[in-house]
């Protein structure tokens, strides 16, 4: 159930849902180490990730539909609000999405509906790769939402994907990323050694200029 047709310039989620653009506006999730490390070792855990879309123009109540499609395709605890705004409406949800390996991760989703996964991989390096990738699922909700307004969709990347990487390891973690923003800041290369309760929040940029419109958004980590 896990789609792995990879972009041509890779070798990657999230989650969520819709709007005007197809994309989300924004795509928070938080990761703590040691979660990351146990879902390295053959668990798959549920991890917190929060997105947000834009609707730009008048809402004829498509978003409240989208929503109940949406519910489908998300955790049961999911959380839906919608607020107005200058320019449109808003949607934001707060939901969970599995973590672990591909194997792990297939078997998951055989019972458990998710649009997005976290997908951890070691790469040539001995570094852990974690990265956002869409499902089967993300492909089938984009069908029931374009059936609505041709308008709507769901389609990853984000406009911004947000990671926020939180050390709770006994040991010192490394944390890299390739052309991200932090504090603002670009970096065409990012690395920083996180202490216990330290923590890097790393930001993905997928507008149609930047490198992460075309592949997924990837942090790699390091248990010395």
């Amino acid at each position: 159930m896990l789609n792995i047709n990879f972009p041509k310039s890779i070798s990657i989620l999230l989650i969520a849902f819709l709007l005007s653009s197809c994309s989300p506006s924004v795509v928070d999730l938080s990761l703590y180490t040691t979660d990351i490390k146990i879902a390295q070792e053959g668990e798959v855990i549920e991890v917190p990730v929060r997105a947000s879309f834009t609707l730009y123009g008048e809402d004829d109540g498509e978003l409240t539909r989208a929503s109940s499609i949406a519910e489908k395709y998300l955790s049961k605890d999911s959380i839906f609000s919608q607020s107005s705004g200058d320019w449109g409406e808003t949607l934001v949800i707060e939901t969970t999405i599995p973590i672990g390996t591909l194997e792990n991760l297939q078997n998951y989703l055989v019972s458990n509906n998710r649009v997005a996964v976290l997908l951890i991989e070691a790469n040539s390096n001995s570094e852990v790769e974690v990265s956002l990738r869409p499902t089967d699922y993300a492909d089938a909700l984009n069908s029931e939402l374009s059936d609505i307004n041709f308008m709507l969709g769901f389609e990853l990347p984000g406009d911004t994907t947000n990671f926020r990487i939180i050390s709770d390891s006994r040991n010192d973690v490394q944390v890299d990323a390739t052309a991200v923003f932090v504090s603002e800041k670009p970096y065409l290369y990012f690395s920083k050694i996180l202490k216990r309760r330290g923590e890097a929040e790393i930001v993905f940029k997928g507008s149609t200029d930047s490198v992460y419109s075309e592949i997924y958004p990837v942090v790699n980590i390091n248990y010395p």
